[in-house]
């Protein structure tokens, strides 16, 4: 995955990153009228992600930043498809219980636990394995004297 994102910190061989956020209602008609919900529920377009600066960007540095596909979509399946697995199995455990709103709190008891444990998890494996990268600093855009 390619991603074109402004340097604004450096530390340590890293550098915080400014990406533009893409978001599911950049088409959308609504969103020049301001009234798409998903765009005002996500509030801020861009996100401050952490990459691996071997390459020696500095501050202000417009950069091209890479992450691997397989990366990418372990972090989608682990937050979209553990919770789902967690609450339907929640949801069997529940039904081995008595009364009728059981199987449905262990569905989601299952689906909560499996939020916590995923923030928890990728947060530390993030931490550890910086997945994303710096592979091309732009060139300076505008116009010279």
């Amino acid at each position: 995955m390619r991603q074109i994102g402004i340097v604004r910190e450096i530390t340590d061989g890293h550098a915080l990153v400014e990406v533009s956020r893409k978001s599911a209602c950049e088409g959308c008609h609504a969103n020049a009228e301001g009234s798409c919900s998903a765009c005002i529920s996500f509030g801020s377009k861009s996100v401050i992600s952490k990459a691996d600066n071997s390459i020696g960007a500095a501050v202000g540095d417009r950069v091209v930043l890479e992450s691997a596909s397989g990366t990418v979509i372990f972090y989608a399946a682990a937050v979209f498809l553990f919770p789902l697995i967690l609450g339907v199995i929640g949801y069997f455990v529940g039904a081995l219980f008595r009364g009728e709103a059981a199987p449905y709190i262990g569905a989601v008891a299952g689906f909560v636990i499996a939020f916590i444990v995923v923030a928890l998890t990728l947060n530390r494996y993030a931490e550890k394995h910086n997945a994303v990268r710096i592979t091309e600093i732009l060139p300076k855009t505008g116009v010279s004297c």
